[in-house]
């Protein structure tokens, strides 16, 4: 079972793909702890050209994985 309270979107603020994401995550009602990577470095780096990724337990799933369809299955 997905802890639901570990979801994680890491974004940056100028990113209309986060924002598609972050609505997508709405539709489910959970909760959405969002980082910005442009606030730390290494996340920076690690992220640069993935955003946004969505962590949901200890998976990550990058912007081509991220549809309505993989959070159903994923968040059930």
């Amino acid at each position: 079972m997905v802890d639901l309270n570990s979801l994680i979107l890491y974004s940056k603020k100028t990113c209309p793909l986060c924002d598609e994401v972050r609505d997508l995550v709405s539709l489910f009602h959970v909760e959405l702890k969002e980082v910005n990577i442009e606030d730390d470095p290494y996340l920076h780096q690690k992220y640069m050209f993935e955003i946004p990724v969505l962590k949901i337990g200890n998976e990550e799933l990058d912007y081509r994985q991220i549809n309505y369809f993989e959070l159903e299955k994923r968040l059930q």
